[in-house]
């Protein structure tokens, strides 16, 4: 197929994809029971299985989509966009993807994604987004709820960060990441799941990359970590003065090489054993901890719960499939709200490590 003049269909996308002259290679990859086949040039693979490592297991999750990833040239690129779908094809717009054809058949749970120069840097990452939401798409249609939130590991207990944008959430990351070397499951979302044997409620990751604004990255002390960021910072933005209230520019980095920056590591998936709500107060003196009750608990997590697909992942909105109405699920864990003083640094990382030590003689 090297055009299309009037239509497009089911089949002949699978004629196209068995063509001889295709070098498809074909794995898998996913979380859970959520996984996904994939057929892409085999530097596609690759770069996803690098891009993912750590959060998505390779090989053997239960398939329960398929994406193909197509490598063309411009022209086939506009044939394809000017072609009339037959039914149940669908196109899906990524709005941040313009120089891509995305068509999907809801009914197979398969997509088949066109790129111009697949195997450059910035298709591959599109190909790692849309697996990503179909991985999600699958949790989502099996009732996980998914929260806004970040979550790290200590001493064996998951600890959410939960709270509104600008709270502290991401200092507080990258503070615990670099004093208590906690282990990094997420900083943006994460679903709740239950563990099949013991049924407790563990929040699942996944390979989002991280913003960290400069006010951020300036709280932190000097140490291995801020030197990582500050010359990825120089190297992007310049001076990273100039943005220290800016709230809106951000570095973004793999969870992995955060995680590799502070001598630390990832990990998919946390038993969750707390909650804290970040609460700057420019008043406070020191760092303080006040338990919410289970009504503020609620509404705490009821808040930052993401509802619709398209809080899930937003730039890959149109893959989502049907909505489930699903049980509204929260956490069961103690929840705390921390209030502290501006770039409290090492006293909040002592307030979180003792919490931790007493949640773990509790429990």
């Amino acid at each position: 197929m090297t055009s299309v003049q009037d239509s497009l269909s089911v089949s002949d996308l699978d004629a196209w994809a068995r063509r001889p002259s295709t070098s498809l290679c074909r794995d898998r990859f996913g979380a859970l029971m959520a996984g996904v086949e994939i057929f892409a040039p085999s530097p596609v693979v690759d770069y996803v299985a690098w891009y993912t490592e750590g959060f998505f297991a390779r090989g053997d999750s239960p398939a329960r989509a398929r994406l193909f990833i197509h490598d063309v040239g411009p022209e086939l690129i506009r044939s394809v966009k000017g072609a009339r779908l037959i039914s149940p094809l669908r196109r899906a717009i990524l709005p941040t993807s313009s120089d891509t054809v995305c068509l999907v058949d809801d009914t197979r749970s398969t997509v088949h994604l066109f790129l111009v120069a697949a195997t450059r840097d910035e298709p591959m990452l599109v190909a790692v987004r849309v697996l990503r939401a179909l991985v999600l798409r699958a949790l989502l249609g099996d009732g996980c709820p998914f929260f806004h939130a970040a979550c790290f590991t200590l001493r064996g207990v998951g600890v959410a960060l939960v709270g509104r944008r600008t709270a502290g959430k991401t200092t507080l990351l990258l503070h615990s990441l670099e004093s208590l070397e906690a282990a990094l499951v997420g900083n943006d979302k994460f679903a709740l799941v239950q563990d099949a044997d013991s049924n407790a409620e563990e929040a699942l990751g996944f390979p989002i990359q991280i913003g960290i604004r400069a006010g951020s990255l300036l709280a932190l002390g000097d140490g291995p970590l801020r030197t990582s960021l500050m010359r990825r910072w120089s190297q992007r933005f310049g001076d990273v003065e100039a943005h220290r209230d800016d709230l809106e520019t951000r570095l973004g980095i793999r969870p992995q090489e955060l995680a590799a920056a502070a001598h630390s590591t990832v990990m998919p998936r946390c038993r969750l054993g707390l909650a804290i709500e970040p609460c700057l107060d420019p008043d406070a003196v020191t760092p303080r901890l006040e338990r919410l009750s289970d009504d503020e608990r609620r509404t705490l997590w009821t808040h930052n719960l993401l509802r619709r697909p398209a809080e899930v992942f937003p730039q890959q909105a149109a893959l989502a499939g049907p909505a489930s109405e699903t049980e509204l699920r929260i956490p069961q864990v103690p929840t705390y709200r921390l209030i502290q003083p501006p770039a409290a640094g090492s006293l909040t990382s002592r307030v979180i490590e003792d919490l931790v030590c007493r949640v773990s003689v509790d429990g």
